[in-house]
């Protein structure tokens, strides 16, 4: 009942996901006056038609829920008969601005997605400190579990990233960190050690340090007033589309971390699941995450996605004429090899994660079941 539970939240993230692109391709078209044949959920035979609306347009969920798509009529240059309905007679730039609202409203479902975790609270933790690390200055400076961090150098900390940005920034200079533990106030005196990290790239960074763990059950709801979450919606939009963006660019460099980083589906499906079960507002950050994705993905300029088809378009545009039809179908042979392996890239890196952690646990509960064992050797 639990997997099948598990596996209805990924199908509605999924579907959603991909109702909202291909709404948006079908909305402008139907705007410019493209006569549409088909709106269907999945790729693949049917297994669901939900019926046609009074333009003729037929409402399907196919058997692959792995995307979807809007079939439009005159969609492929060779099967045009000039009809005023059609995709490809459309003028180019009417037919750019009909591809990229897919990616369009994916952005605006993950900002919209934002702006209500941002005003309903999400969960986040505040500087409590679950343990200290063993020769770092906190152990040191005399800091235990369950202090309480309120300020760092005079500024007010209210959640553990805020304490974290600050103290990274003071690496080999001392600061006053006040804290209250058992209800009384008092200060600590402290320089966080230097110590070089990997960011989620990769890349080496140096930052400063003073040996603390959260309190993982020492969390608040933050909520923020609808214009206050406006922007930091907008601001977590923008280093998202950054960091992915950046993301692509050192995976193209071959940055073994970021490839082995990259999902599919299967870790799409784990990161929902795990989603769900940690509350409402998590698995919205999570949907808002994938369509921001979704959107940036679809723009890269590869044949069969939607950057493809924009810069096809956009060179049709600047040349003033049609592009020859083999150019088309070369696109579309070469696109689906690409997307193949892309598939192919995904699916085998999500199978190889899955594979790792299934041997991690097979090592721990071996270490348990040894540890176990020798206790047993012990007792008297």
């Amino acid at each position: 009942m639990g997997f099948l539970l598990n596996l209805l939240v990924f199908l509605v993230c999924l579907g959603i996901l991909i109702f909202v692109h291909e709404l948006g391709h079908f909305l402008v078209a139907r705007l410019f006056g493209v006569r549409i044949n088909r709106f269907s959920i999945g790729f693949g035979k049917p297994i669901l038609r939900l019926g046609r609306d009074k333009k003729g347009t037929e409402y399907i969920i196919s058997l692959v829920p792995l995307g979807g798509y809007v079939e439009m009529e005159g969609e492929n240059i060779d099967e045009c008969k000039g009809s005023p309905e059609e995709f490809m007679s459309k003028p180019a730039w009417q037919r750019i601005l009909i591809v990229l609202a897919g990616p369009a409203i994916n952005y605006l479902l993950g900002f919209l997605l934002f702006v209500l975790v941002y005003s309903i609270g999400a969960p986040e933790l505040v500087p409590v400190v679950g343990d200290t690390l063993e020769g770092f200055p906190a152990e040191k400076a005399g800091m235990s579990r369950g202090d309480r961090i309120v300020a760092v150098d005079g500024i007010r900390v209210d959640l553990w990233d805020e304490m974290a940005k600050i103290v990274h920034q003071k690496a080999g200079e001392e600061v006053t960190i006040e804290l209250i533990r058992d209800g009384k106030r008092m200060q600590v005196k402290l320089a966080p050690k230097t110590e070089t990290i990997k960011t989620i790239f990769g890349e080496k960074k140096q930052v400063g340090l003073i040996g603390v763990i959260p309190d993982p059950s020492a969390y608040t709801e933050v909520r923020f007033p609808l214009p206050r979450a406006i922007v930091k919606a907008w601001e977590k939009v923008w280093n998202l589309t950054s960091m992915i963006v950046k993301s692509l660019v050192l995976l193209l460099e071959g940055n073994k971390q970021v490839r082995e980083a990259v999902s599919g589906p299967i870790g799409i499906y784990k990161v929902t699941t795990e989603a769900w079960h940690m509350g409402m507002a998590v698995l919205l950050s999570v949907l808002a995450v994938l369509s921001v994705s979704l959107a940036v993905f679809n723009l890269l300029p590869l044949p069969l996605l939607d950057g493809g088809h924009i810069f096809l378009f956009a060179i049709e545009a600047l040349l003033g004429r049609a592009l020859p039809v083999w150019v088309y179908e070369m696109s579309f042979k070469v696109g689906i090899v690409i997307i193949g392996l892309i598939m192919a890239f995904v699916f085998y890196n999500d199978i190889k994660r899955l594979v790792r952690e299934a041997k991690q646990g097979k090592q721990v509960v071996n270490e348990v079941v040894n540890r176990d064992a020798s206790i047993e050797e012990d007792i008297p």
